[in-house]
């Protein structure tokens, strides 16, 4: 009577992690499975954002992405595109970090004098309400920053008033345009 009391205790003791790692492998696999199945459509719904905001900057051309390009990254702020259109006209894609990690997903145009002519957002994911007004209200910061060519006149301009981390991010990546732009002006100008 005590060996069968024995193993019904094993056997209680070893069934609920079994079960666990049964539901998380099958939990895995369903994940796996739904990444296969939506990889290619969030891939064509993200290149067709940055396609819509290259499309939003003034006297827009017909971009073409340079592949090999040196990019000026700071701690807050990643160069992940270039494009160049028919016009001279250079356009950035940043990835700037604000409150979140990766917050703004920012394309910088940048004219053949080097200077910015606009800033079309491709995603933000900075707090609603607060972080999200860099984007909403352009009038705070972003028009300020059009027209800049010097990115050491990007720090005099103010940020938005509670939005300090996003405004900060903004900033960043207008900085890190400006650059790119400047450390890829050969491969521009050709």
């Amino acid at each position: 009577m005590a060996e069968s009391t024995e193993k019904t205790r094993k056997k209680s003791m070893i069934l609920p992690p079994v079960v666990l790692a049964v539901i998380c492998a099958v939990c895995c696999g369903l994940l796996a499975f739904a990444n296969a199945m939506t990889k290619d459509k969030i891939a064509a719904a993200e290149a067709d954002a940055i396609q819509s905001s290259l499309s939003e900057l003034p006297n827009a051309g017909t971009f073409t992405e340079i592949e090999n390009f040196t990019s000026a990254d700071s701690d807050r702020a990643t160069a992940t595109g270039l494009y160049v259109d028919e016009n001279g006209q250079a356009a950035v894609l940043i990835t700037a970090d604000g409150y979140n990690k990766g917050g703004l997903q920012v394309v910088v145009g940048v004219d053949q004098d080097g200077a910015v002519t606009d800033i079309a957002f491709v995603s933000n994911s900075e707090t609603p309400g607060l972080g999200t007004k860099v984007e909403t209200n352009p009038e705070l910061l972003k028009d300020h920053l059009i027209g800049i060519t010097d990115s050491s006149a990007v720090e005099e301009v103010d940020g938005v008033t509670g939005a300090t981390y996003s405004s900060k991010a903004l900033k960043a990546a207008v900085v890190c345009a400006l650059d790119t732009v400047s450390a890829n002006r050969e491969v521009i100008d050709a």
